[in-house]
């Protein structure tokens, strides 16, 4: 029998809000890795999360799901889940898949991982101790469940952490503590593992998937339920642990008032049959009529469907729900099983999924007494011209792949402007306003619209105004307050600011050098995508500065992960010439190089005869890059930054 593991992570209470946040907010996201590369496929994982996407989406989520994803891939999920959990209240992620610990820290496993050099956990594996600092700054509550085998499939054992070479030892997923307010759940003990079962989930998802519908069930009692049925499925062999801190309860189902449909008064003249078909084909006329596009990234848009509302006969149950985002009335999310009455439907919200660009259909059934039709509507993710013109590669709180400064046009300024105008509280259009004036030559402007976005708790803002504040744009360069910007903004998750922030701390360059925290920093970063990190590490393994060894095969493993995402310099190292994919404006898609990979695996050290720029700070006033994918030069002070990077 196939062992598997299945470990339940994190429900994490946090005060951090921003503007951007919506009342009742609640996302998941839902990856199930089968079809490994390298090594034997696994049974469960696709079903596991198929059952609990089914189960999160019943019960009111909005539910990202993925499978058999890669290492770029998990990426690209990950952050537009991450722009969806801004401000929510509660964000899980639930994984289905391999994932094992070493020296402590434990790591998923995407499926195109090989795991073969020293350096690969580093740059093929996700550290969970990462992803749940991303999520606690993001969501007031957490929940992580881990559905992953707890062996070590891989031949090598042995792996570089941060400035060390850690043995793996032992099988199991290492224990994992929380903040106050939260519960950390285990599907068996810290250390051990767990079992596949008979049936086409594992027992631990075959009964959290069951329990958590529970109506009105507080997450403790959910899993005292799981126990006791993996327990007894596993005829004791399994015993499910948690450790919990929590201050508030957590409901994951909620049973709220349906309305009930309504019933003829007696003392009214009944309608006739052809009165109420009329009625209802009236009402279901004003919801097929209704195929419009709603913005993404702005909250739940009233849909306004020109309904009767003042017909108290007409009753509506949801018949199918949209397969992506969230339908709301003002005081409830909706689920599969909601009724509404008449007098509802005009108060109907969609908030669409972000980096989801197809339609989505929400199905309706109409009775009026006796008689009943189904109508559905279609409804579109629109994108908003402004973030289509100046959203920024990498923004967390963003909902487009982005574009590098050079690619923002005039006409930027002016989409932004509308958009400012029409969502005055969403920060991300003030940042993006702030972007297009910049690269308009701008800079008064931009750095005002810039502050008021970080003022209301755009983060990469924040980042924005360290990078102006030590590239000098208009004013004389200062590299202790931009560290002071790079670090809060690193506090928040931000990658550009990890690697900005990292690289001063590891060199001393603006502040006391503290190399571990640096180091630490920039394989964070690098770990989201971020291609200057992977650039900057290769530079270091390849030099040994500061402490840290040279490893040429270390630095050549962050070449190619540099390269996986076209970055400029580890192509040209490579002697392969960047091409910058095209900009896609509704899904965030990174372009995975696989042909170019296996002609990587024939270029060993010696490293090239050039050497590298070294990463010490410039004689001149102008400090290091500020990041942004590669996208960013410092710019020519007083006027716009327009250079490819």
């Amino acid at each position: 029998m196939l062992r598997r593991c299945v470990f339940l992570a994190a429900l994490i209470f946090l005060s951090f809000t921003t503007v951007e946040a919506y009342a009742d907010r609640r996302v998941a996201l839902v990856i199930g890795n089968s079809q490994y590369r390298e090594i034997p496929a696994l049974r469960n994982p696709d079903k596991d999360a198929e059952g609990v996407s089914n189960t999160f989406r019943q019960a009111g989520f909005d539910v990202f799901v993925a499978k058999d994803v890669t290492k770029l891939q998990f990426e690209e999920k990950f952050r537009n889940y991450l722009a969806a959990a801004d401000g929510a209240d509660l964000a899980v992620v639930y994984y289905s898949g391999h994932g094992f610990q070493i020296g402590g820290e434990n790591f998923l496993i995407p499926v195109d991982a090989s795991l073969k050099d020293a350096a690969d956990m580093e740059v093929q594996a996700i550290k969970l101790d990462d992803l749940l600092q991303q999520l606690r700054s993001k969501s007031k509550i957490q929940m992580i469940i881990l559905d992953a085998c707890r062996n070590n499939p891989f031949p090598r054992k042995d792996y570089w952490l941060r400035d060390q070479l850690i043995v793996s030892g032992g099988t199991g997923l290492a224990q994992v503590t929380g903040s106050q307010n939260a519960l950390i759940a285990f599907a068996t003990g810290p250390g051990a593992v767990a079992y596949d079962g008979s049936g086409d989930l594992s027992p631990f998802s075959s009964a959290f998937s069951r329990r958590a519908l529970a109506p009105n069930q507080e997450i403790r009692s959910v899993m005292a339920a799981v126990r006791r049925d993996v327990v007894k499925a596993t005829n004791g062999k399994q015993v499910p642990w948690e450790s919990s801190s929590l201050l508030d309860d957590v409901v994951l189902m909620r049973e709220v008032s349906q309305p009930t449909p309504p019933t003829p008064d007696d003392a009214q003249p009944k309608q006739p049959a052809t009165e109420r078909g009329i009625r209802i084909a009236a009402a279901a006329a004003a919801i097929e009529s209704h195929d419009t596009g709603v913005a993404v990234g702005v909250g739940p848009v009233p849909l306004k469907l020109d309904f009767p509302a003042e017909d108290s006969s007409i009753s509506l149950k949801l018949a199918s729900y949209p397969i992506a985002g969230t339908l709301s009335l003002p005081d409830r999310v909706l689920t599969s099983q909601s009724n509404l009455t008449a007098g509802e439907v005009d108060n109907l919200r969609y908030e669409p999924q972000i980096g989801s660009a197809a339609p989505v259909e929400i199905g309706f059934q109409i009775r009026a007494g006796d008689v009943s039709k189904r109508a559905a509507m279609k409804l579109s993710p629109a994108i908003d011209p402004c973030d289509q013109a100046a959203g920024e590669p990498l923004d967390l709180q963003g909902v487009v792949p982005g574009r590098l400064p050079s690619e923002i046009d005039a006409g930027a300024v002016e989409s932004c402007e509308a958009a400012v105008k029409s969502y005055p509280d969403i920060a991300r259009f003030r940042y993006e306003l702030g972007r297009a004036l910049l690269a308009s030559g701008k800079v008064d402007e931009a750095r005002q619209a810039i502050q008021q976005a970080a003022d209301k708790g755009h983060v990469r803002a924040v980042y924005q105004l360290g990078y102006i504040a030590a590239s000098g744009i208009g004013a004389a360069p200062d590299l202790v307050k931009a560290n002071g910007f790079y670090a809060q903004a690193s506090d928040k998750g931000d990658p550009y600011a990890m690697t900005a922030w990292g690289r001063a701390l590891f060199d001393g360059v603006g502040a006391q050098r503290d190399t571990g925290k640096g180091l630490d920093l920039l394989l964070k970063a690098a770990a989201m995508g971020q291609v200057d990190a992977t650039k900057d590490l290769a530079v270091i393994f390849k030099q040994g500065r500061n402490g840290v060894p040279a490893d040429p095969a270390r630095a050549l493993a962050f070449l190619k992960a540099g390269l996986d995402r076209q970055e400029a310099y580890s192509m040209g190292i490579l002697g392969l010439s960047p091409k910058r994919s095209e900009v896609k404006l509704a899904v965030c898609k990174p372009k995975v190089v696989t042909k170019v990979i296996t002609k990587i695996k024939v270029i060993r050290t010696p490293a090239p005869k050039a050497p590298p720029p070294k990463i010490t700070q410039p004689a001149g006033p102008v400090p290091w890059r500020g990041g942004n994918g590669g996208d960013h030069n410092p710019p020519q002070r007083g006027g716009s930054d327009n250079s490819d990077g």
